[in-house]
């Protein structure tokens, strides 16, 4: 509270920077809010990788087959992939579920992208794209016949 003994301008001048204060304060939590970029989250071990969706509150388990390895991963949105020496796993965030697609040894990872509700793998056989709205993976092969 002011004192009674500070003069009117004062006053106002306290007022605009307790506004100003406020302002500030609600503009620096609209921003935070803006950089929360997922509703996913991923944890890896050895023996397995723990999914989390932030929208179901769920966490989902995949375990790894003894000598595979995580070579790559992304998160983002509703969506996480993580590449195997094996597979490669989607995890949505909507549903709570994962899905899986083997991956040949002779099928080389080209490009692995996660934004907003896709991902999308790309080798030198086939690309793939997984949804967080369906949880599924889908693929098309890349080998076009020669004409």
């Amino acid at each position: 509270m002011i004192p009674p003994s500070v003069a009117t301008p004062a006053r106002g001048l306290v007022l605009a920077g307790m506004l100003a204060l406020c302002f500030t304060a609600f503009g620096a939590t609209a921003t935070w809010a803006a950089e929360i970029r997922t509703n996913v989250g991923v944890y890896l071990s050895l023996r397995e990788i723990l999914f989390f969706s932030s929208e179901t509150g769920i966490w989902t388990a995949v375990r790894l087959d003894p000598g595979e390895r995580v070579l790559n991963h992304g998160v983002d949105g509703n969506v996480a992939a993580v590449v195997t020496s094996i597979r490669v796993i989607g995890f949505s965030g909507v549903l709570s579920a994962a899905d899986d697609v083997r991956i040949l040894g002779e099928d080389v990872v080209e490009a692995l992208r996660v934004e907003g509700n896709v991902a999308t793998l790309l080798t030198k056989r086939r690309a793939l794209g997984f949804s967080a709205l369906t949880a599924k993976w889908a693929s098309i092969d890349r080998t076009f016949p020669a004409r």
